[in-house]
C-alpha cells in the first residue's frame, strides 16, 4: 500500500517540504533508477532493503534512515523476505545543503521523522508548516552533535583568550571540560583547522606584538604573554614572525620615526 500527502508549497526559505509519503511494500519491490531535484529522506518503521547509489550498496533495517541528495541516480530494494515499510519526505531550503555531511544510513528515533496523520491531512492548506516544524526538528537532533562539539570549541576558545597570560597546558584546559585530551585535540583540529597548541601560540604572539609595540622591553612581553623563559619565547618568537622580538620592535619603532 502506498500513500501519498498532497500538500501547499509554501516556498520556506531554510526547510520546505515537497513531498511526503509512506508505503507497504511487496517483497522485492524496487524503486528507480531515478534522480530527484531535492533532498530525499526515508525512514524504516519495519523491514528491510537495500539502497544502492554511486557504485555501491547500503543495507538500511527498521528504526534507520536513509538519505538521498539532488541529483543523486538512486535504486532502493526491499527485502524478500521482510519487506520494508517506510515513510518519506523530500524538502529544499538553505539548510538542506548540511545534511550532504550526513552518512547514506542513519540511525534516528522514530519519534523524531515527521509524521503525517489521517487528521492532519484533512487541512492541506496547513500541513506544509506542521511538516517544517517537523523537519527543525529532525534536522536539530541530527546535528546536536555538531553543535555540541561547536560548544566545546567555543569554550576552549575563550579559555585561551582569557588565560593565555600564564602557564597554560592543553591537559589542564581538557580537564577543565572534562574531555580526554585526544578527543578534545582531535575535535578541535577538526573545526578550526589549527591544534589547541598551536591556537595558544598564535594568541600569545599577538598579545606580545602588541605589548611590544607598546614600548614594552622582550622580558617583559614574555612574561605577560605567558613564557617564564624568555629564551623560550624569543626562539617561539622568531619561528612566528622569521626575526627575533628585538629586531621586530627595534623595526617597528623605525617605522614609526
Amino acid at each position: 500500500m502506498k500513500k501519498d500527502s498532497f500538500f501547499v508549497n509554501r516556498y520556506f526559505k531554510d526547510l520546505n517540504p515537497v513531498i511526503y509519503g509512506y508505503e507497504e511494500c511487496v517483497p522485492c519491490h524496487s524503486f528507480g533508477p531515478s534522480v530527484r531535484t531535492y533532498t530525499l529522506m526515508h525512514y524504516v518503521e519495519k523491514g528491510k532493503g537495500t539502497l544502492y547509489k554511486n557504485g555501491q550498496s547500503y543495507p538500511v533495517a527498521e528504526g534507520e534512515m536513509f538519505v538521498i541528495l539532488p541529483h543523486e541516480v538512486t535504486t532502493y530494494t526491499a527485502d524478500k523476505d521482510a519487506p520494508w515499510v517506510y515513510r518519506w519526505i523530500g524538502f529544499d531550503g538553505e539548510l538542506s545543503e548540511k545534511i550532504k555531511s550526513l552518512p547514506p544510513v542513519i540511525r534516528v528515533p522514530d519519534n523524531i521523522f515527521p509524521f503525517v496523520s489521517e487528521k492532519d491531512e484533512e487541512n492541506p492548506e496547513m500541513l506544509a508548516y506542521l511538516l517544517a516544524g517537523q523537519l527543525f526538528a529532525l534536522y536539530n537532533e541530527l546535528f546536536a552533535k555538531d553543535k555540541h562539539s561547536n560548544h566545546y570549541v567555543r569554550k576552549v576558545i575563550d579559555y585561551i583568550n582569557s588565560s593565555y597570560m600564564r602557564e597554560l597546558r592543553v591537559e589542564e584546559i581538557a580537564e577543565n571540560l572534562c574531555l580526554d585530551r585526544r578527543y578534545l585535540s582531535r575535535l578541535f583540529k577538526q573545526k578550526t583547522g589549527q591544534t589547541v597548541q598551536d591556537y595558544l601560540i598564535n594568541v600569545r604572539m599577538e598579545a606580545a606584538c602588541r605589548q611590544l609595540s607598546e614600548g614594552r622591553g622582550v622580558a617583559e612581553a614574555a612574561t605577560l604573554c605567558g613564557y617564564s623563559d624568555v629564551c623560550n619565547f624569543s626562539k617561539m618568537f622568531k619561528r612566528i614572525y622569521g626575526v627575533s622580538p628585538k629586531a621586530w620592535k627595534t623595526k617597528r619603532e623605525e617605522m614609526s620615526h
